[in-house]
């Protein structure tokens, strides 16, 4: 199989755990009536951080300087958390769809921006 197939099939297996997280800790924080930004971005961050440390040590198998590859993986998750965010804003404040349906389509589009910016930018 070809590296790059198996390493998204790695991603999206990856990025299916960090969405559980990510809804997981989305809904009780919603629950609890948590303001939507709020929310958004704590359980964002749960799931970057389990990204980051999965596809380092197995998707993309990260060789190089922690560091390094830490901060660009953090700017370009800060980016994706911004589009994400205002697709989900735009969604649920503006069309009036429901919120989880809301973010299973923001989630669906990070998907695309992590994988590429990962393989490309980060992790390369």
């Amino acid at each position: 199989m070809a590296k790059q197939p198996l390493e998204f099939i790695k991603f999206s297996l990856v990025g299916a755990v960090n969405t559980l997280i990510d809804f997981t800790v989305f809904t009780v924080l919603s629950n609890m009536g948590v303001l939507l930004l709020v929310a958004q971005c704590v359980s964002y961050t749960c799931g970057v951080l389990n990204s980051f440390l999965l596809n380092r040590t197995w998707t993309f198998r990260g060789r190089g300087q922690y560091s390094g590859q830490w901060i660009r993986f953090l700017v370009l998750n800060l980016g994706t958390l911004t589009i994400t965010y205002g697709i989900l804003v735009y969604l649920h404040d503006y069309l009036v769809w429901p919120i989880l349906v809301s973010k299973l389509l923001a989630t669906g589009v990070s998907l695309v921006i992590n994988f590429m910016g990962s393989r490309v930018l980060v992790f390369s």
